[in-house]
């Protein structure tokens, strides 16, 4: 949670993001989903004016951005946030962001297109992509890689690192157990050459990870290199999924120290040495978010509920 909301500070308006069903925090951050939308589409509202995202046509925690108005006519794709549709297949938002990246390098070298602003903002919009860590053994992650490095677009790359890929730890799945590592050789040698600028900052340090962000960005939107975010030493609390159990294959040690190093914890702990809030305002803000979020579970808990309640009696008035 804590990087995405680093990412969605730099993320402007043209940018778009070809991501993964653990991006709820970003897309909420960068305004691009509301409370009542995530809750309309975990409980398959159809309707596209609560469920814009996705209508109830594919699976919870999958996103999109509609890019033409109700009269089929083009938005100004230059003035909104942009989330491509979300794929099902690990790594399979990769391949995209290469065209995505592309379209934006290609806008600055034709300034010709400027009359066409609706789409581009002079070519200065970034192809954000998020993976997990054991996704980056898939092919499509490094045929996306190396094909960005070869053609130079703004395309940025953050990857996910808990070390575990569900139950299956980096060692038996990454070589050198560290994929940044791993990645050296696709770093550019010299301002201006072929390659990729490499970034690693800890998830549960938010300064740091405002800074590497802040930095990467500027650097990929302003040059048009690839930049890779490998963003390390994050926690599951919960393991896989709410039906997992990663006490079975994580040690002790790891479980303490992953509550120690929650990256939620953590961030309270900053703020409050940092004096930007005391430990009561804490609990109080704490306590306003859990009381909005419930507040927008059951406002679309209600509508679900009418409904089906509509559906009974019109279903009984229709044997009658």
């Amino acid at each position: 949670e804590v990087p995405q909301l680093a990412m969605a500070r730099v993320f402007n308006p043209g940018d778009w993001r070809s991501g993964y069903y653990r991006d709820q925090t970003f897309m909420i951050a960068s305004g691009m989903l509301t409370l009542e939308e995530f809750f309309a589409q975990l409980y398959g509202d159809t309707d596209p004016i609560f469920n814009p995202q996705t209508t109830g046509r594919i699976m919870n925690n999958h996103w999109a951005t509609r890019l033409i108005d109700d009269e089929g006519n083009w938005k100004r794709l230059s003035e909104i946030k942009i989330a491509a549709a979300d794929l099902s297949p690990t790594a399979g938002q990769m391949p995209r962001l290469v065209g995505l990246a592309q379209a934006s390098k290609l806008y600055r070298q034709h300034p010709e297109l400027t009359y066409q602003n609706q789409f581009s903002n002079g070519g200065n919009e970034v192809a954000f992509g998020t993976i997990g860590d054991a996704a980056t053994s898939e092919g499509h992650f490094w045929e996306t890689l190396n094909a960005a490095g070869v053609l130079q677009v703004p395309l940025a790359v953050s990857v996910w690192d808990d070390g575990f890929g569900i139950s299956v730890p980096a060692l038996l799945q990454t070589t050198k157990q560290n994929i940044s590592a791993l990645l050296k050789g696709f770093k550019r040698e010299q301002i201006g050459g072929q390659g990729y600028e490499i970034f690693e900052v800890n998830g549960w340090d938010y300064a740091a990870c405002r800074n590497t962000y802040e930095k990467a960005i500027e650097l990929c939107r302003r040059e048009h290199v690839p930049v890779l975010i490998h963003v390390k030493e994050l926690t599951q609390p919960l393991g896989h999924s709410t039906s997992g159990s990663h006490e079975r294959y994580k040690s002790l040690e790891r479980l303490e120290w992953e509550k120690e190093y929650d990256c939620i914890r953590q961030m309270k702990i900053w703020i409050i040495a940092q004096e930007f809030a005391t430990t009561e305002e804490m609990e109080i803000i704490e306590k306003n978010a859990i009381n909005r979020v419930q507040s927008a579970r059951l406002k679309k808990l209600e509508r679900l509920l009418g409904i089906i309640i509509l559906m009974h009696y019109v279903k009984k008035e229709t044997y009658l």
